[in-house]
């Protein structure tokens, strides 16, 4: 049983858990190609995701503090619907990670550049070994102060911006692409928010639960809202998005209201952000996998790892080196889109999971109870799904493409021992023909996002994933046990 003293966060702290795990490096990157679908209208996109996140925090905190096991949206689903759909959130959420993983690597060797000309695959990968020892070895971050930092820093940005650079005309026209344009942006910026859900993790930390999460999650999300949209506003009045610029957005127009030191000081803040969202991501990765481990949806003869590494730690790995793949790349566009589909869906699922769970289990304790029930997680669902159209194509039959292996693995996962061997070798050797298939449809042209493939250190890592995937089918299909 949880004693007060385990219970030692009060809301402040709450607080700055959620804007910690939010200020990450999605805002830096994403906001200008947001910007350009929806114009000076990204500042309504900003609002929309907000007040969605919002809705679906208060689903979150209803199921946070009524069910306060590990693996948080995993784990909701698994006690809402069990079976298939709990064993399809956790890798979505899995997924997710990795994606977010890849994107702040991303935005992390595009801000390094404009300190040392390095190559950009070399620093997306170095920072990702970097943070994958960071958590491994479980070093704690100031959370306090880098949320105080940011704060300031986006304060300072927007004061200059009014004083220096600010004009009207640059807001006009302010629809250019209409509603579409709003919606198309919406979905490009929601996964800005979605680090809130950092403060569920903690949940079994804070006190009082019952009030503290929910005041915590709707605070968060109001003062992220007023800052993002402040911040967005202001920089579209100085200067809109210029296609193919080599310096990021934020950091140009910084650099114009503030002058070379305030391009520096945002690219630093960039920097940051980025590598708190990987240590961040890395470690809700870990407690979704472990609590799949738990309930026996990641079979041990997959995930078994010698002493010296430890499951936990393989588990990092694993991911990192997937996430690897994925930031050799440099797509930030289409990485980003993957993580926002998986997301929503993720944030769809979880709505109709409290739905479920008002049903069936009516007595189960809830120190919280979202408001305006049933319309608040309704309205989280339709909205999570109308938003999913506007995914953009490859990253949406990426997306789908995953699901139907989740299909496949969950499916081959309830055989025996040595039918799940076999199975896993199949799936690893339709994981490594998949790969081969990809690579031919891109160079081809027949999906889009050929460019990726230019690059021959792309492709060396492509076709060496391939072979590891063989390796391990073979492997896996292989009876390794002795037999009596």
């Amino acid at each position: 049983m949880e004693t007060d003293k385990t219970k030692s966060l009060g809301l402040f702290s709450a607080v700055i858990i959620s804007l910690s795990g939010a200020f990450g490096i999605e805002f830096f990157t994403l906001l200008e190609h947001a910007t350009m679908l929806a114009g000076p209208a990204v500042v309504i996109s900003l609002l929309i995701s907000g007040l969605l996140n919002i809705l679906t925090m208060l689903s979150y905190c209803e199921l946070g503090t009524s069910i306060s096991k590990e693996g948080a949206e995993y784990t909701f689903v698994k006690a809402s619907f069990g079976g298939f759909l709990s064993f399809l959130v956790g890798w979505l959420k899995w997924m997710a990670c990795i994606f977010t993983i890849s994107l702040s690597a991303i935005g992390f060797a595009q801000m390094i550049q404009y300190f040392i000309p390095v190559n950009p695959q070399f620093a997306s990968i170095s920072i990702i070994l970097i943070c994958t020892i960071i958590n491994m070895k479980e070093v704690r971050k100031v959370d306090v102060a880098a949320v105080i930092a940011f704060i300031a820093i986006f304060a300072a940005f927007n004061s200059a911006s009014l004083i220096n650079g600010f004009r009207i005309g640059n807001m006009q026209p302010f629809f250019p692409n209409g509603v579409s344009g709003v919606l198309s942006g919406v979905m490009y910026t929601f996964s800005m928010f979605f680090g809130v859900r950092a403060l569920i993790v903690k949940g079994a930390e804070i006190k009082e639960p019952g009030k503290n999460i929910p005041r915590a999650a709707i605070l968060s999300s109001i003062i992220l809202i007023i800052t993002y949209c402040s911040v967005a506003f202001f920089a579209v009045g100085v200067s809109q998005p210029r296609d193919e610029s080599p310096v990021p957005y934020l950091t140009y127009v910084a650099g114009k209201v503030l002058g070379p030191a305030g391009g520096d000081l945002l690219n630093l803040a960039g920097i940051s952000a980025a590598i708190m969202s990987i240590t961040t991501a890395m470690s809700i990765q870990t407690s979704i996998v472990s609590a799949m481990i738990r309930d026996g949806y990641m079979p041990k003869l997959v995930l078994s790892s010698p002493k010296i590494i430890g499951e936990r730690n393989l588990v990092v790995i694993s991911g990192s080196i997937l996430a690897i793949l994925f930031a050799a790349t440099g797509l930030v566009i289409f990485v980003g889109y993957v993580v926002n589909f998986a997301s929503l869906l993720i944030f769809a699922i979880v709505n109709i999971s409290l739905l479920k769970l008002r049903k069936s289990m009516p007595r189960l304790i809830k120190p919280f109870k979202t408001p305006l029930y049933p319309f608040t997680p309704i309205i989280g669902v339709l909205f999570a799904s109308l938003l999913i159209i506007f995914v953009e194509s490859s990253a949406l039959f990426l997306g789908f493409e995953f699901i139907l292996f989740t299909i496949i693995i969950y499916h081959l996962r309830m055989m025996g021992y040595k039918r799940l061997r076999l199975a896993v070798g199949g799936v690893n050797f339709g994981v490594a023909a998949m790969m081969a298939i990809t690579i031919v449809l891109a160079k081809t042209g027949i999906i889009s996002g050929p460019q990726m493939f230019k690059s021959d250190i792309i492709v060396d890592l492509l076709i060496l994933s391939c072979i590891i995937f063989l390796l391990s089918g073979v492997f896996n299909v292989i009876d390794r046990r002795q037999k009596p």
